[in-house]
């Protein structure tokens, strides 16, 4: 015991580290100890297998990704939809614009929830008001009735984009994180690509149109609600991150189907609803979060709510044609960008970890982002200028997959450096995350069309892409001060055995 305190004496990760217990810390397969550590009993999430924290993991993804896609179904239905409505292309964006707010905001109310009751009361919970809300969007007669329902609907479908990167963290350790949390950005980030897919042929199919937008996403978040109530187990565990003691003592691995799988600790305080907005005072948090909400703009929403437009009045698609225009394009780009993300981020980490005698430093994720740093922007300039210059369609389509590649590995990094720097506020950081995204995202569809019509595509795609560019000042200054910054300031005192 005294050797292996001797040899790991130095390793410092924030709350993280080994203090000693009793007993040797267990260790990663590269020989350094695990972060956290895990307690010994079988129902810690940490100790579950390989292929069952992989099957929770794809319902966490999955539900995160349906939360996108309900709302960006009807994307490529703006033109029809805006006829039946008698409004312009501009104000049926709003359809979609309306919940992205919503979405962003709501989870704020989520995640001090999930870290006392559990994460799978929310969202079987918040669930119920997705369907609820999303059948009614389908049957909402007049404009009015529609962007109300719409607005509901968003808040019903947030929780898996805004607290599952919390189950992420639940399960997987520091070492690993990025791969697996990858897989999960790339659910979340690829639900509002694939739904334009989806509503361009359902909105041209004559026997559906384009109400069968809202329809169809009912149907599937409601299986889905289905089978979350019967296989999602609880996630959040009650430890000790330093030394691998349990908290709590569960009874049998049943009672994680249920609505009492975790015993409450403490009742839910007015103050943990601005624990989400107290993680801002760290730089780790602030500055990732500023250029991941303006990055996800830039490589993802710009392209969606922009596509029935720019593709529909230059190139004359069908709404089926500008759903495959903007939606392969940018799942192609999101999937060949994490084999670029996550995989390379966890391995620069471990190479750092073994040159620094066993230290594991989140800001060894921060180089890997380089790539997505100079790629997202360069994509969006590409598409704003193929549309200026009308070029064949083929080149708006190559950089949106450009675009798209870059936002992946700015994505999957992001998440995985600040859960790594706070990984028990994990659910703040990923509502916090969320908002940032939701909030900056639903301001794009009222000014970009405007701002491309009185200039050009070409110049407002570029300013809005050298303006995420400068942001990336931050993420430099976190590898050079990070580590430093972190250890001067106190650890969040909320949720630390989590």
């Amino acid at each position: 015991m005294a050797d292996v305190e001797a040899d790991h004496k130095d390793i410092v990760v924030h709350d993280e580290k080994f203090l000693d217990s009793g007993s040797a810390p267990k260790l990663d397969p590269y020989g350094f100890p695990l972060c956290p550590q895990p307690t010994d009993d079988p129902l810690d999430p940490l100790n579950w297998s390989f292929s069952y924290k992989f099957f929770v993991l794809c319902q966490a993804a999955f539900l995160a990704f349906l939360g996108p896609f309900t709302q960006a179904v009807i994307n490529s239905a703006f033109a029809p939809m805006s006829k039946a409505e008698h409004i312009s292309l501009t104000t049926a964006s709003y359809v979609t614009t309306v919940p992205i707010l919503f979405a962003g905001i709501s989870p704020i109310l989520w995640s001090p929830l999930s870290n006392v009751y559990g994460r799978r009361p929310v969202f079987v919970a918040v669930g119920v008001i997705g369907i609820v809300s999303q059948c009614a969007s389908g049957a909402a007669q007049g404009w009015a009735g529609i962007l109300v329902t719409r607005a509901f609907m968003g808040l019903g479908t947030s929780a898996g984009m805004g607290i599952g990167a919390a189950v992420v963290a639940d399960m997987y350790f520091m070492h690993e994180r990025g791969k697996f949390m990858g897989i999960w950005v790339v659910f979340v980030t690829n639900g509002a690509h694939l739904a334009t897919v989806v509503g361009g042929f359902t909105a041209l199919n004559p026997h559906l149109g384009w109400r069968w937008c809202f329809w169809l996403p009912s149907i599937v978040w409601a299986a889905n609600w289905l089978f979350n109530l019967l296989f999602l187990p609880e996630t959040l565990y009650h430890r000790n991150n330093k030394t691998g003691v349990s908290h709590q003592q569960n009874t049998s691995f049943k009672k994680l189907f249920t609505f009492n799988g975790i015993p409450i600790q403490r009742r839910v305080k007015l103050w943990d609803f601005t624990h989400v907005f107290y993680m801002l005072k760290y730089p780790s948090v602030l500055l990732p979060t500023m250029y991941y909400a303006l990055s996800f703009g830039v490589g993802s929403v710009l392209f969606a709510i922009t596509a029935a437009s720019a593709f529909g009045s230059i190139y004359h698609f069908n709404t089926a044609q500008v759903g495959m225009a903007s939606g392969l394009s940018t799942f192609v780009g999101t999937l060949i960008g994490e084999l670029a993300a996550g995989p390379v981020s966890d391995y620069i980490l471990v190479l750092n970890t073994k040159r620094t005698g066993g230290e594991q430093r989140p800001e060894a994720r921060l180089p890997a982002m380089w790539p997505g740093f100079l790629l997202c922007p360069t994509g969006a300039i590409i598409e704003g200028v193929c549309f200026q210059y009308k070029t064949h369609w083929a080149g708006p389509i190559m950089g949106i997959c450009i675009g798209a590649f870059g936002l992946q590995i700015i994505s999957t990094n992001t998440f995985a450096y600040i859960t790594d720097c706070y990984k028990p506020q994990s659910a703040e950081i990923s509502t916090l995350l969320n908002f940032g995204r939701q909030t900056f995202s639903f301001t794009l569809g009222f000014y970009m069309l405007p701002f491309a019509h009185r200039t050009t595509f070409g110049i407002a795609w570029a300013v809005l892409a050298i303006i995420q560019c400068l942001f990336f000042s931050g993420i430099i200054a976190l590898m050079w001060r990070g580590k430093v910054w972190r250890e001067r300031l106190e650890m969040p005192k909320f949720d630390r055995d989590i």
